[in-house]
């Protein structure tokens, strides 16, 4: 019994630790993308809506099977539609990314509970639960992010790398909404889960897929080239596919007039380059598509839209900004408010010395009139 209590301890000392410096890392990273990205606002989804459509994962881990496959794939299909129906073939696709949740699920519920914060939830203030969510959001984000290390292992990275990607934005999903107080539990949270995901916008995924098919497809050819010679790689490269035969034929003849022999190049740089290269597009991409999901779901699960709008980041420079500004608003209010003043002033002495001058005038005209008066009454007599 003392055993598995210390070796219970060690596990939860381990956790403790792996999940703080999750958290650091997927703070910076959030430091970086608030530095070099745009605000955003995002919408809040109305889950329960029947009518949504699929998110882009589903789409993006069937294009990327078939090209990690290759013409196999569509051969493979060419007959499988012919033996086994649309319905059927579309309940496996379904009955694989339901159990993909499922995992997604366990996992969350694997982890909440080991946060001491977690364990008193229904007390927590809307700040407190803010503050909660912002841990977890950075912890899946540096999760997401190092998914690029997959880039690692070429083309079979890709479809590991997409596979990773839903994994942890659904454990976001559901993470999220817990701690707000609004789990996703059975069916329907399976299903509002991925309904979630498909109102984020995940466009930047297809882009991501091409980047990454080009990088592993270059590298394969980098490596055939290494023990075959890159002349004779780019003419069997032609051969198979005819729209890259004119794009190897204009390699082939610039290097021709240059003078350079192909088959003489040292490719082993440019192959160490292109995996990390694959890294570093990998990791960007993933950090800003997992971004997408956590503001989304903080705009859905947040009790108030102020909390659902602010950034996962502590935004004290920008209050900081803010305050500077109304400072500077409220000395320039000031600063016309007694150039006003000073008008006013001016204006109202001016009318003082008007009536004054008006009123010695008058006084003069009095006086002489009375003088020359005086002066008929005197003739007179």
């Amino acid at each position: 019994m003392a055993k598995r209590s210390t070796l219970f301890q060690g596990i939860s000392a381990v956790g403790h630790f792996t999940r703080s410096n999750l958290e650091r890392v997927g703070s910076l990273i959030d430091n970086v993308n608030a530095k070099t990205g745009k605000p955003r606002q995002y919408k809040a989804v109305d889950l329960g809506d029947e009518d949504y459509q699929q998110d882009l994962f589903r789409e993006q881990t069937l294009k990327t099977t078939q090209q990690l496959i290759g013409t196999r794939f569509a051969t493979y299909g060419k007959y499988a539609k012919k033996v086994v129906p649309d319905s059927l073939f579309q309940s496996v696709i379904d009955g694989a990314f339901v159990q993909v949740a499922k995992l997604a699920a366990n996992w969350s519920q694997l982890d909440l509970p080991a946060e001491h914060r977690f364990a008193d939830i229904a007390t927590l203030d809307d700040e407190q639960r803010y503050a909660l969510a912002t841990d977890i959001a950075n912890q899946n984000r540096a999760l997401a992010t190092l998914g690029g290390l997959t880039g690692l292992a070429g083309l079979p990275g890709l479809l590991a790398d997409t596979l990773w990607l839903l994994l942890v934005s659904l454990r976001t999903v559901y993470q999220l909404a817990a701690v707000y107080n609004k789990p996703l539990t059975g069916k329907q949270g399976i299903k509002m889960a991925y309904e979630l995901l498909s109102n984020a916008d995940l466009s930047k995924m297809q882009e991501k897929q091409a980047l990454l098919a080009g990088i592993g497809m270059g590298k394969g050819l980098l490596d055939n080239a290494q023990s075959r010679g890159l002349h004779s790689e780019l003419r069997n490269l032609g051969l198979k596919n005819k729209n890259v035969n004119f794009y190897a034929e204009q390699v082939d003849n610039i290097a021709g007039q240059v003078g350079i022999d192909l088959d003489q190049i040292d490719l082993t740089w440019i192959r160490r380059l292109l995996p990390v290269t694959a890294v570093a597009v990998g990791m960007r991409y993933n950090s800003g598509l997992i971004d997408e999901v956590i503001g989304v779901a903080q705009a859905t699960f947040a009790p108030e839209p102020k909390l659902a709008n602010r950034a996962i980041t502590d935004d004290s420079s920008s209050e900081a900004e803010v305050s500077k500004t109304t400072d500077a608003e409220q000395k320039d209010s000031d600063s016309k408010t007694d150039k006003q003043s000073e008008k006013n002033s001016d204006k109202a002495a001016d009318k003082q010395s008007n009536k004054t001058n008006e009123s010695g005038d008058n006084k003069k005209s009095d006086s002489k009139k009375t003088a020359d008066n005086e002066q008929k009454v005197a003739a007179k007599k």
